[in-house]
């Protein structure tokens, strides 16, 4: 028994190196580049509050983009909030200018690395990317900024020439916290962000922060391999929401991690309360098998499953909803067993004949309607069918 305790305690050990990583949200930013969110500035206010009494590190956002913006980033500055807040901007002054005029005491500094990227949009040299990005980020410093710096789609320039990307990190990283390596299209496998990050980490001098986008669906498990690659912390949304196909869901990657035991300093239970409030301001609802937050993630109605949960919920469940803010459900149609009916239905002690004789109704009722009763539902057909009042017990 505690032979097999060692052998996991090790495995976590090596798996994550037992740093907690920080966590740097981007709701506000890059997850209101998701077409048809737009965001309110009260909205953002109450949201920058809420993400920082769950517990995230810094809240990311843009304050040159609008007049709405710079109202936003000024009031969150004056909030007495546990969450650092941070202003990314492009290598332009008055892009600086616009974040000390907010009293903002941190900027990201963002250029692109890749050569598709630099060639096509930008139009400079690699030559003229590194001289502007010193430029600008000495240009910060002299006034007083902490100073992180991104490297747009750094991940395909990774993938090209990695000892450019080495050359360009060194020239860096020791005027900077914080290199966030962007995998701004999402193309990178788990192994290699793993290999990207090592990688990385042999030419830095600073923290490094993942940024992974959801293009393949990958951007949970590319963090977690960032994160035992030895990064030192990452960026995410709540719900996964942002451009294109969104960014890594903060929900799912705290939550990974505290199944192989790594728990953060974060309020795990109000997970699914800031997920809702997200939900609920940009107007986007994650699929209903959505991890952690989905009004599946918990809901049981297979004869096998429900079985087991209502004797045991860990038979079918790596977590309890409890612990995320959520509720257990249990639902009924042609695939439910006896067991679970008898289970929601235990306050009416009901004879073995009746919930037989009402499974055979549900299951008939399923398969015409092609439907799925919840508990409530079931309820209601009980009293119906047997015509008893409820007895509480």
């Amino acid at each position: 028994m505690f032979k097999q305790i060692d052998k996991i305690y090790i495995h976590i050990i090596y798996y994550f190196n037992m740093r907690r990583p920080l966590i740097f949200d981007t709701t506000l930013r890059d997850g209101e580049q998701m077409p048809s969110v737009v965001f309110r500035p009260e909205e953002k206010i109450e949201l920058a509050k809420k993400f920082s009494e769950f517990g995230v590190d810094f809240i990311d956002i843009m304050p040159m983009v609008s007049e709405g913006e710079k109202y936003v980033a000024k009031r969150l500055a004056k909030e007495k909030l546990d969450a650092e807040i941070s202003a990314i901007t492009r290598l332009r002054k008055c892009d600086i200018d616009t974040v000390l005029e907010c009293d903002v005491p941190r900027v990201l500094l963002f250029t692109s690395l890749s050569d598709i990227q630099r060639e096509y949009k930008m139009r400079i040299s690699r030559e003229e990317n590194l001289e502007k990005s010193l430029e600008m980020i000495d240009y910060a410093h002299d006034h007083g900024l902490k100073v992180d710096f991104g490297g747009e789609d750094t991940s395909r320039l990774y993938l090209e020439d990695p000892e450019y990307l080495a050359f360009f990190v060194k020239q860096i990283s020791n005027k900077i916290e914080h290199l966030f390596p962007a995998d701004t299209i999402g193309c990178l496998f788990p192994h290699e962000t793993y290999e990207f990050v090592k990688y990385l980490k042999g030419s830095c001098n600073c923290s490094i922060v993942l940024h992974q986008h959801n293009d393949l669906g990958l951007a949970t498990a590319n963090t977690l391999e960032g994160l035992r690659a030895g990064a030192d912390a990452f960026s995410g949304t709540f719900t996964g929401i942002g451009e294109r196909a969104g960014n890594a869901p903060i929900e799912e990657v705290c939550i990974a991690l505290k199944t192989k035991g790594i728990n953060l300093d974060v309020k795990y239970g109000m997970l699914t309360e800031v997920c809702r409030l997200v939900e609920r301001y940009s107007g986007v609802h994650p699929q209903k098998h959505k991890p952690i937050i989905g009004e599946n993630a918990f809901s049981h109605k297979s004869g096998i499953h429900t079985n087991g949960t209502t004797k045991e919920p860990k038979t079918y469940e790596v977590i309890s909803p409890e612990s995320v803010g959520q509720k257990r459900r249990y639902l009924f149609d042609k695939l439910s067993g006896s067991s679970g009916l008898k289970y929601v239905l235990r306050s009416y002690n009901p004879s073995d004949g009746e919930i037989n004789s009402l499974l055979k109704e549900i299951k008939r009722q399923s398969e015409l309607g092609k439907k799925t009763f919840s508990e409530g539902e079931v309820a209601e057909m009980y009293e119906a069918h047997f015509k008893l009042i409820k007895v509480h017990t």
